[in-house]
């Protein structure tokens, strides 16, 4: 049989179990460990005091955590593009290039990305995990427009548009003169002015990355995973005010029970009472000027629900406060990031870095205080005296050159305390290096002296604590990156291709980017590039160097194979490795197209335009003149011959001529014989 459909408070009670379920895990398991390691990140008693004894506390939590945490911020923000999105095929090259530039932005700049890490970070090395809520935000903008003096006509087309709501409004009857168009005779004609006030809203949307406190946040007990967990909460305070701006009924939420701290579990929590009563900030006020400010209790769920009875659960949003339900969608996704330092296979919660330094706080603390009461014992010390022999008054008044007045030479004597044995100081240090070993904080790690640098032993010494410092640090620099950081930009990423559905231009870095996330693949490939420490930066910068040797002797040897675009890329390589912000300040991009010559260029060019002309020009004129003189030699040659043909052709002639001649002649005496 399918199970029916679930009502509003069939669904609470629902929600509320599962919270009940997870507080109760949280209070028994968590809580008190996250309270403790906040009591000794602030160097709190630890309770154990003692009046007239010492009472000092060494604070190696708080001294840990924030050697480790400059490091962390370095790796993360030290970069223009710390998290890289990788294209998938030659295609989806420019839509990566633009969610690289893009989402970096959204993080960093419109949500201030730099603290939202650090409070991140911070809260998993003290406190087990460290939680990111990233959502779309719908932004309403209210603004009023006044108008006086409207006709019944412009006052219609005000009133159609949607965006205007009418908050005041004034009508004035207005008698005008006018002539009647058919009988033309002058007539009077009444009209309406209107004196009005709109409120104009307009609609827009973000991208809203926020920290959530550990007290806020629930769990199941048996979840490995944000993924696999049956329900997750976000427990916080709200403003009457805030619902309704965000959409609720302002009727339902006016009804809503205002909080009160004894009901209130977050307050009440043992993390926010160690967060706060540090500065005796550890009560929740609720006092407000107004009954919309007043605060109130709101939980944002998420869990799996058969909503319609078919017997298929689907991942629901449930909002609520007290019995009242506010809101109710399914959803694909889950809005929170997590990371946590140490973790512990199979488990959400795994250790915190202070947890592994508590018990060395302890310690030292207390082996300080026994030097520091032996000290006190030592400069203060005792004194056996006979009673009645001795002036108690003066004994009392411990000023330097005093005097004790005393009836016997053997009145008063000082009772020896035992001198600090060597013992104690050296056990200071072997939890010193406990507390190394742990964490890979030391003083080598935390900065080196002018007496490690003098010798080549001790430099290749605190080199290798360097490197064991570094190797603990880049492990969680790594886990923090494969996990809770990949998942957020991931997840930003998706937001921006869900809900940015406009082309726009957006200023990065002095430049003006045309963004287009309606292009974007529904999901691509996130690379977050983590480095680690000095040493390792020399190393890549030494690496680069050589490179760009190799380059250069490549590039003599072989023309074309090294194009401007390849060293500028190895520029800005190398400017990212040393930190260097604004590279077009110094290396200039490579024009895709030759760049118009200069006026001096354009000059020599003309010059030499001119001077190449001119050579031509008497080239020319020269072989034209050799020309010249070849044609004329060729027409004397041909005269030569046509003369020389002409007097051969007469000579034959002549030769012919005298022959006929001698014919005739011989003609003639023939016929006389």
């Amino acid at each position: 049989m399918m199970a029916r459909e679930l009502d509003d408070q069939e669904i609470i009670s629902l929600v509320e179990s599962e919270m009940n379920g997870s507080s109760d895990y949280l209070d028994s398991e968590i809580s008190s460990q996250q309270a403790k390691a906040m009591e000794y990140f602030y160097g709190e008693p630890f309770g154990n005091e003692e009046d007239g004894r010492s009472q000092v506390v060494i604070t190696d939590v708080q001294d840990t955590l924030m050697w480790m945490m400059p490091s962390l911020m370095r790796i993360f923000t030290g970069g223009d593009n710390v998290v890289r999105f990788v294209p998938e095929s030659p295609e989806d090259e420019e839509v990566a290039e633009q969610a690289t530039k893009y989402v970096n932005h959204v993080f960093y700049k419109q949500n201030n990305g730099f603290m939202i890490l650090y409070n991140m970070f911070l809260d998993s090395l003290m406190q087990k995990v460290g939680v990111v809520k990233h959502y779309w935000e719908e932004i309403e903008k209210t603004s009023s427009e006044s108008y006086e003096n409207l006709t019944d006509q412009e006052f219609s087309m005000l009133v159609q548009d949607e965006d205007l709501e009418v908050i005041e409004h004034e009508e004035t009857s207005i008698i005008r003169n006018a002539v009647d168009p058919q009988t033309g005779q002058p007539v009077e004609i009444e009209e309406l002015s209107h004196d009005v006030v709109f409120a104009r809203t307009d609609f827009s949307g973000k991208v809203t990355v926020e920290n959530v406190p550990p007290e806020e946040f629930l769990i199941n007990r048996g979840a490995k995973t944000l993924e696999d967990a049956r329900f997750i909460c976000h427990k916080s305070h709200k403003s009457k005010s805030d619902l309704i701006k965000m959409g609720y009924d302002p009727d339902v939420v006016e009804e809503l029970p205002g909080y009160t701290s004894e009901a209130d579990s977050i307050t009440t929590s043992q993390e926010y009472m160690a967060r706060h009563s540090y500065d005796a900030t550890d009560t929740y006020p609720n006092q407000a000027s107004s009954d919309s400010e007043a605060m109130v209790v709101v939980c944002e769920s998420y869990m799996k629900l058969d909503m319609d009875g078919t017997g298929i659960s689907v991942l629901h949003k449930i909002c609520h406060s007290g019995s009242e339900l506010l809101d109710l969608e399914p959803i694909d996704y889950i809005p929170f990031s997590t990371v946590c330092p140490i973790p512990i296979p199979h488990k959400f919660y795994g250790l915190s870095v202070a947890e592994t330094v508590e018990d060395i706080q302890l310690i030292r603390s207390t082996l300080t205080r026994n030097l520091l009461d032996n000290m006190y014992l030592a400069n203060n010390g005792r004194f056996q005296i006979v009673e009645g022999q001795v002036n108690v008054d003066d004994l009392l008044t411990n000023r330097p050159g005093g005097i004790v007045r005393t009836r016997s030479p053997n009145a008063l004597q000082p009772i020896q305390t035992p001198a600090l044995q060597p013992e104690a100081f050296r056990m200071l240090q072997y939890w010193e290096e406990i507390k190394s070993g742990r964490t890979g904080v030391n003083p080598q790690t935390q900065g080196l002296s002018a007496d490690v640098l003098k010798s080549h032993v001790t430099q290749g010494a605190a080199n290798a604590a360097l490197t064991n410092a570094q190797g603990r640090l880049e492990l969680i620099a790594r886990v923090f990156a494969d996990t809770g950081v990949r998942h957020m930009f991931k997840s930003i990423y998706n937001l921006i291709q869900r809900y940015e559905d406009k082309e726009k231009l957006v200023r990065l870095n002095n430049k003006y980017y045309p963004i287009d996330p309606a292009s974007w693949r529904e999901d691509l490939d996130v690379d977050i590039e983590v480095g680690i420490g000095y040493g390792d930066q020399d190393i890549r910068l030494q690496n680069l160097n050589n490179y760009a040797v190799l380059m250069e002797k490549v590039g003599q040897q072989t023309q074309g194979i090294i194009q401007p675009d390849n060293v500028y890329n190895l520029m800005r390589e190398v400017a990212d490795e040393m930190n260097i912000k604004n590279v077009d300040k110094f290396v200039s991009t490579p024009p895709t197209e030759a760049p118009p010559p200069s006026a001096q260029e354009q000059l020599a060019q003309m010059q030499a335009q001119a001077q190449m002309t001119i050579a031509q020009a008497t080239q020319l004129e020269a072989e034209v003149k050799a020309k010249e003189l070849e044609i004329k030699a060729a027409k004397l040659e041909l005269e030569r011959v046509e003369t020389e043909h002409e007097m051969a052709v007469k000579r034959e002639e002549l030769k012919l001529k005298g022959i006929e001649l001698g014919f005739e002649m011989n003609s003639d005496k023939n016929i006389k014989a």
